[in-house]
């Protein structure tokens, strides 16, 4: 199922880089799927541990820690974001081109 997404939120700081997508959701309004990266820790952590980690508002399950960011595909309106134990397909028309 495609997710529709309101906006993209973007925040990088000395510690993190967060890629955030903002999803409607008929119960929530609104929930987030996040893109979450440490590099300055990196270096502290097992290597299946290094990378991006994925996470989606109100998804929660045993695994969660170690959802992965696998792969990133973009074609035209449409974002297909495969991790560990999840794939997301969002639909991103209505999200401005300068996000």
């Amino acid at each position: 199922m495609k997710e529709n997404v309101q906006f993209i939120g973007l925040e990088k700081s000395a510690k993190d880089l967060i890629v955030s997508f903002a999803i409607d959701d008929s119960a929530l309004g609104i929930r987030s799927l996040i893109l979450l990266r440490t590099p300055v820790y990196e270096y502290i952590l097992y290597d299946e541990e290094r990378g991006v980690k994925v996470s989606l508002e109100g998804d929660y399950f045993e695994q969660e820690d170690f959802n992965m960011l696998k792969s990133i595909k973009k074609s035209g309106d449409e974002v297909k974001i495969k991790s560990t134990f999840r794939e997301y397909q969002l639909y991103i028309s209505n999200v401005k081109n300068s996000e």
